[in-house]
């Protein structure tokens, strides 16, 4: 089943952060739709899965039908005052409190991005040390035998030279 970004977003906003760094990576496959502003993907949900185990609550909820109607959560907006007339703070109705989960779950999906970053970084180095690690044994490897070649080549030549010592 093809699904939005933006259909993903509005049941777990920090799931579609992670898919949409995903899809950055190349990691997932999507398509963009054309015309559409924000968040213009169309990803196959057996992707979604197949990539984290993790979503599948989410992908039920998606292959369900299971998606809120109406625009996406919106960032805070503090300092405006809203069209009921209130001042934007966090404090009174549900609707700010909602405004607020969605921030920190956004917060949440951006340093759960970072932390996945600074993982894969790591991996990469540790990558690299053990590649270097595994050349230096190699080389040392062959240093070793090119000591035992110029020893067995001294020997060789120090052979030669006492038959001839012996000459003269």
């Amino acid at each position: 089943m093809n699904v939005t970004l933006n259909q993903i977003a509005r049941i777990a906003p920090e799931v579609a952060g992670r898919v949409r760094e995903a899809i950055r990576d190349g990691r997932i496959k999507a398509e963009r739709q054309q015309g559409v502003a924000g968040r213009p993907y169309v990803i196959e949900t057996e992707a979604l899965v197949k990539l984290d185990r993790t979503w599948e609550p989410v992908v039920r909820r998606l292959e369900a039908g299971d998606v809120p109607a109406g625009p996406m959560p919106s960032r805070s907006r503090r300092g405006r005052a809203g069209a009921d007339g209130s001042d934007g703070s966090w404090s009174g109705d549900a609707g700010h409190l909602d405004r607020l989960i969605t921030l920190m779950e956004a917060q949440a999906a951006m340093l759960r991005t970072l932390m996945d970053q600074v993982t894969r970084d790591r991996e990469r180095k540790e990558d690299r040390l053990d590649r270097m690690q595994e050349e230096l044994t190699q080389l040392s490897y062959k240093l070793g035998q090119a000591h035992q070649e110029i020893a067995r080549l001294e020997r060789h030549v120090a052979e030669r030279r006492l038959p001839r010592a012996e000459e003269a």
